[in-house]
C-alpha cells in the first residue's frame, strides 16, 4: 500500500481539513474500530467487508489480534484489507468508546464467541466489545464463522458438525445478540451501516437497551445528546435503579 491509498495519510488530512470541528467531521466521517481475528473460515469474506467499509467515507481504525500477527505482517494485514491504521490488542486498553462511532467484527472466530458469550473480560477484544455496548455504541458481527450450517464450512468439508455442536454454537450467537451485538451476512453490511449512522445521530434508548445493560451489571447507561427515551424504557430504568446519563 503506498501514500495515495493510505488511511491514515487520509485520516491526518481530513483532521487538518476540519481542524477544530470535531463534532462536524465525526458526523460526516463516522469513526470505525474494526477487531479482526484469525479463524479457518470467514477471513475473505471478512477482508472484503473491511474493505467494503473503507470505500464508504467511514474512517477505519484496525485492530489484530496477537495470533494472526504472528502469522501476518502489518503490510500483509494492510495489503488484505486497504487499512494501515493498524493497532494490536495489547493497545485496545487506551481505547475508550468516545474514540469511535462504531465497532465491527468482520470475522467471529470461535474463540472469540465463546469468550464473549461468557463476557470473558480477561479478553482485550471481549472487555472493549463490553465497554462499546455499554456506551450505547452499534456494534455489528458478520456470522458466517460461528455457523456450521453455512456453505462456507461445506466447501471446506466441514458440513458434519454434530446437533450438540450445532446448538451450542447457536446459543452462543443467542446471546451475543441479546447484548445488543448485531449479526450479520455478508450483504447486509452496508446497510447496517446506514442504520448505525441514523442511531448515532440522534440515538433512541429503548426497553431492549435498559434489558441488556441489567444483564450487564451496569448501574448507567451514557446516552448521546440529543436522545429519545421511550416510557417503557424509562420505567425500565427506573424499576431497576439504571442512571441515564446525557
Amino acid at each position: 500500500m503506498d501514500s495515495r491509498h493510505s488511511t491514515v495519510a487520509a485520516n491526518t488530512l481530513l483532521s487538518l481539513a476540519y481542524r477544530s470541528r470535531e463534532e462536524e467531521l465525526n458526523k460526516d466521517f463516522p469513526r470505525v474500530l474494526v477487531l479482526l481475528a484469525g479463524h479457518f473460515i470467514g477471513m475473505e469474506e471478512g477482508y472484503t467487508a473491511i474493505r467494503q467499509l473503507n470505500r464508504s467515507g467511514l474512517r477505519l481504525k484496525l485492530a489484530a489480534d496477537e495470533q494472526l500477527l504472528k502469522n501476518h505482517t502489518a503490510q500483509q494485514l494492510a495489503a488484505k484489507t486497504g487499512i494501515d491504521d493498524i493497532i494490536t490488542s495489547a493497545a485496545l486498553h487506551s481505547l475508550t468508546p468516545e474514540a469511535t462511532d462504531l465497532l465491527f467484527i468482520p470475522v467471529l472466530s470461535l474463540s472469540l464467541l465463546s469468550r464473549l458469550s461468557m463476557l470473558d473480560a480477561s479478553d482485550p477484544y471481549v472487555e472493549l466489545i463490553i465497554q462499546f455496548i455499554c456506551a450505547g455504541k452499534p456494534a455489528g458481527a458478520l456470522t458466517l464463522g460461528a455457523d456450521p450450517g453455512h456453505y462456507r464450512w461445506g466447501e471446506q468439508g466441514l458440513l458434519h458438525a454434530p446437533p450438540g455442536l450445532k446448538a451450542a454454537m447457536k446459543h452462543k450467537l443467542e446471546a451475543i445478540e441479546g447484548f445488543g451485538i448485531t449479526l450479520l451476512e455478508p450483504d447486509q453490511v452496508d446497510y447496517w451501516v446506514t442504520s448505525a449512522q441514523s442511531r448515532l445521530q440522534r440515538q433512541v434508548l429503548t426497553a431492549e437497551d435498559i434489558q441488556n445493560a441489567v444483564k450487564l451489571g451496569r448501574t448507567s447507561i451514557h446516552a448521546t445528546a440529543p436522545a429519545v427515551i421511550t416510557p417503557l424504557a424509562a420505567d425500565l430504568a427506573r424499576q431497576y435503579g439504571i442512571e441515564i446519563i446525557l
